[in-house]
């Protein structure tokens, strides 16, 4: 009889310790949704910089474009525009995404270039369009989500807000629209940061975060070297089929 008794106790402590180390495990890698707590306030402001754009080929570095990214904050909003002007075509490539500055969930991403042309209001249900403008087809979007998410082409930005540490890592649930690749809600993840220093043509040695980054967009992988002070973007490198690039802040 006390035979049985320890054996179901001991059984039941098994199923507890199971419980509790599931529940820990789902908890310290749930993906990062938006919310007053996913992001450090204090890092976000209305700013302008500048990046120029590289492709990498051996020991050379050869310059494909500029980028320009535009932060403007209001009292209820975040105003995210990134321009992109690549050398030998015509016209730029226009992303703006705005979000909820207190949670920064996603309102709206307008995106407008000499290929496509797309526009999402966001909410549990998507919707806008895209138009395909090599193929001439128009595409209205109505897609409904099943979680909450950031912009995809907020997130990028977002990485310099978190509450980056030696060792941090961080899934993040993005919404992306890519009808060549992958449609809805998918990952970023932050997976690992290291320190370092960076050597600025203007501001000198600078110490800087460096954050490592894969998502299911491209399936590639980046790293950002952000400045542990300012949180300015020095540097960020990129390898994604089978080609390597590189932007650096223009000072």
């Amino acid at each position: 009889m006390v035979v049985c008794i320890f054996s179901k106790a001991t059984k039941i402590m098994k199923y507890l310790l199971l419980a509790f180390c599931l529940c820990y495990f789902s908890i310290g890698h749930a993906q990062l949704r938006p919310a007053p707590e996913s992001f450090e306030r204090k890092w976000v402001k209305s700013e302008i910089y500048d990046m120029t754009w590289y492709t990498l080929r051996d020991t050379a570095q050869i310059e494909i474009g500029q980028v320009s990214t535009r932060i403007n904050e209001n009292e209820d909003q975040i105003m995210v525009i990134s321009t992109v002007g690549m050398k030998g075509m015509k016209g730029t490539w226009v992303d703006s995404s705005i979000c909820e500055k207190k949670t920064l969930r996603p309102i709206r991403h307008a995106s407008y270039n000499q290929q496509r042309n797309m526009v999402l209001n966001f909410g549990q249900i998507v919707k806008g369009f895209y138009t395909d403008k090599r193929q001439g087809k128009n595409t209205i979007i109505n897609d409904t989500t099943r979680s909450t998410y950031f912009d995809s082409n907020l997130y990028p930005v977002l990485i310099r807000w978190l509450p980056l540490k030696n060792g941090f890592t961080q899934k993040i649930a993005i919404y992306d629209y890519n009808p060549s690749a992958k449609i809805g809600v998918i990952s970023a993840s932050v997976n690992g940061v290291s320190s370092a220093t960076y050597n600025s043509q203007k501001s000198g040695v600078r110490e800087v975060w460096i954050v490592n980054v894969t998502d299911e967009i491209s399936n590639g992988k980046s790293q950002y070297f952000v400045d542990k002070v300012s949180r300015k973007l020095w540097k960020q490198t990129m390898e994604a089929g089978g080609r390597n690039m590189m932007m650096v802040a223009v000072e």
